[in-house]
């Protein structure tokens, strides 16, 4: 079925209904991709389901979904203690940034680590290379901010950069676009698909701010046989866990500290910190420190409110359990 349909995705959904992939949610139900066609499906409370899913749907509405390999989740914007699921079974995150606007090295930090932290490889993404004074500059600059991603330079107005970004996706991959509003998420997906599946808007004069063109997630099928999600414009990107992710974003950091002097140094004004050294040394930039440091606070209170959440629940069940009891006893059984 391509689509990054696999044997194991056969596998948990075989004799369920009618395989397909869910290419866009909306209020209970959602589209799904299937062999013969798109179609709408209606989705029950408990069941699961996030764009980029393999589903199973029979008489109308989805009835199994199989597990995913990969999730990119953030935590909830509005405060909420569960984390919101992004993009799942994805194989690549695009991190899409603009070059008519400065680039923001700590964006892009948190940015790497949520892509990471999903199961999936990072790609930076740099477009509107036509309105870039020095595209090649500032490839350099960006990707000395988040070292071991590969960078790509593009132009959907030109169509420069646009074929090494698809040969990625060969085999049917996935790549999911995450990136703010106005980053040129939706006018690179529409190029790479040939056609404007995805509707755009300019952005602001003044400070290049971007319009919410994008409104829910869309899966995208492209012609060479790759498939794009497209994410709406981010402007927060809280982490919900990412101990691995921060282990691979920031490895140059995880590097310097195996050699300090004290297995828990802080790398502040502890003796011996191989990490400090090299910021004095100039092999390291003060800022990489500085976004490491602040993420990783960030993670720990995360830990904190999962861990709190999950008390919470243990209570509620413990609650449950004796309140069944109680009438289990009051009737006699």
């Amino acid at each position: 079925m391509a689509l990054g349909y696999n044997d194991d995705f056969a596998a948990a959904l075989e004799g369920r209904g009618t395989p397909g992939r869910v290419a866009r949610l909306d209020r209970g139900a959602c589209l799904v991709l299937t062999a013969a066609g798109l179609v709408s499906a209606t989705m029950d409370r408990r069941v699961d389901v996030a764009a980029g899913d393999w589903v199973a749907v029979a008489d109308g509405a989805v009835v199994a979904v199989a597990p995913r390999r990969s999730a990119i989740t953030r935590a909830d914007p509005s405060g909420g203690g569960a984390p919101q699921v992004l993009a799942v079974n994805i194989d690549l995150v695009f991190v899409v940034c603009g070059l008519d606007r400065p680039v923001r090295p700590g964006r892009l930090e948190r940015s790497v680590v949520l892509a990471w932290a999903s199961g999936a490889e990072p790609v930076l993404v740099l477009t509107k290379a036509d309105l870039a004074a020095d595209p090649e500059q500032a490839a350099r600059e960006a990707a000395g901010m988040v070292p071991g991603v590969t960078v790509h330079v593009t132009s959907a107005t030109t169509g420069f950069g646009i074929d090494e970004l698809a040969a990625l996706l060969a085999r049917h991959r996935t790549a999911a676009l995450l990136g703010e509003s106005g980053a040129g998420k939706s006018t690179l997906a529409n190029y790479m698909a040939g056609s404007e599946v995805l509707a755009t808007a300019p952005v602001r004069k003044g400070d290049a701010k971007g319009r919410h063109t994008t409104t829910a997630r869309h899966l995208v099928p492209l012609p060479g046989g790759g498939v794009l999600l497209d994410t709406p414009g981010l402007r927060g990107l809280g982490l919900w866990s990412g101990e691995d992710g921060m282990a691979a974003a920031f490895a140059d950091i995880e590097a310097l500290a195996a050699a300090c002097r004290f297995a828990d140094c802080g790398h502040g004004t502890e003796p011996g910190c191989a990490v400090t050294t090299a910021i004095e040394a100039g092999d390291l930039p003060a800022r990489r420190l500085a976004g490491f440091a602040k993420l990783t606070r960030e993670l720990e209170h995360q830990t904190g409110v999962i861990s709190e959440r999950e008390r919470r629940e243990r209570g509620r069940q413990n609650q449950r359990t004796y309140r069944a009891a109680i009438e289990a006893k009051r009737q006699g059984r």
